[in-house]
């Protein structure tokens, strides 16, 4: 049964044959999205977008004492990366550089990404921007940021009025 009645099964279109009702609403949407990410959706890297601007994946955790983030930055030299708090806005900005050292090399596939990165998050509690440390090791750069004494969680003792009971 054709959900399309007033077309064909089978339509030549773009040097191919349709064989189902909606493929070439399919093809369309393929179409509209390759040219608003300018490229395919296989391709897209976790992360960031094909053909744009790539983005480092990020975790993000707490503990009683501090913040922690990590980002993952692997190929990115821990000279080119910036880091800057401001208030509760943490932000990580970088770039990561292409680099070819074969020349007389055929690539047939490059899915690896180059380019300026800026990440920007709030931090789940208040920190003290004094005491923030960053460290890049294997491709993670991990960030610390302790905690203000006035975001620490504090244990509040509940009191009972009413007598106790023996």
């Amino acid at each position: 049964m054709s959900l399309i009645p007033w077309r064909g099964k089978q339509r030549q279109r773009d040097d191919h044959v349709e064989s189902f009702p909606l493929s070439g609403f399919r093809q369309e949407m393929d179409r509209l999205f390759d040219r608003f990410f300018g490229g395919t959706w296989g391709l897209m890297p976790e992360g960031g977008f094909p053909g744009g601007e790539w983005l480092p994946s990020l975790d993000v955790s707490e503990t009683d004492s501090e913040v922690l983030v990590r980002a993952e930055v692997a190929g990115v030299d821990p000279k080119a990366i910036d880091i800057s708090l401001s208030g509760p806005m943490l932000t990580i900005a970088g770039e990561k550089k292409e680099s070819f050292e074969s020349q007389n090399e055929n690539c047939y596939r490059s899915e690896r990404r180059f380019g300026a990165f800026r990440r920007s998050l709030q931090l789940p509690a208040e920190v003290d921007q004094e005491k923030v440390s960053a460290e890049h090791k294997n491709g993670v750069l991990t960030i610390r940021l302790k905690k203000l004494q006035s975001a620490k969680p504090k244990k509040i003792p509940v009191r009972s009025s009413e007598p106790s009971e023996r």
